[in-house]
């Protein structure tokens, strides 16, 4: 299994989480409480999902998913008071991912083309995207790739937008000086 096959295997939703661990804690809980916790799952997955994702590549972001979610259930109390669950678990997948050897984004299939200009783009992006700063990385990404608000990756990151512009400001200029060094002058 490929490593983009092997990070989208593990995105299953609330079977992948409860293969990671929570049958044991369904164990004596209410129906109530796990449907309270499938109704937050879906609420809250999917802008989890790709917060990790674009900040930690399809295998590293989906673990971390995992975690996050895991966490979430065994936590669901306090969790489910939260303001901005989605922001305190995208600090618990970070966590996670601290404690795991780092790796390099893959960049086989690890995003679809969205246009024929998308598809035509240089290879060098995608590693060159890799190479930036984990803010910057996680601002390009949301808001150009994904097309999210700067407010609504502030509020996730837990961060003021202006914060956010700057790293995707300095990440955009960035990614300019690198890519136009690799294409050369143009004519």
């Amino acid at each position: 299994m490929d490593a983009f096959s092997e990070g989208w295997a593990v995105k299953g939703s609330m079977q992948a989480i409860r293969r990671r661990g929570v049958p044991s804690a369904v164990q004596g809980a209410g129906s109530d409480r796990v449907t309270e916790f499938d109704a937050f799952l879906g609420r809250v997955e999917p802008l989890l999902r790709v917060a990790l994702v674009a900040t930690y590549g399809p295998v590293d972001g989906a673990v971390a998913l995992g975690d996050a979610m895991s966490w979430a259930w065994e936590h669901f109390d306090t969790t489910r008071l939260m303001d901005n669950p989605v922001g305190y678990l995208y600090r618990v997948g970070q966590s996670s991912t601290r404690r795991t050897r780092p790796r390099a984004i893959p960049t086989n299939r690890s995003m679809p083309a969205r246009t024929a200009d998308d598809a035509a783009m240089s290879p060098d992006i995608a590693a060159a995207v890799n190479r930036l700063p984990a803010s910057q990385r996680t601002a390009v990404m949301l808001v150009h790739a994904f097309g999210w608000k700067q407010r609504d990756v502030a509020e996730l990151l837990g961060v003021t937008p202006s914060t956010v512009q700057q790293s995707l400001q300095r990440g955009i200029a960035r990614l300019t000086d690198e890519l136009s060094e690799t294409e050369g002058p143009r004519p």
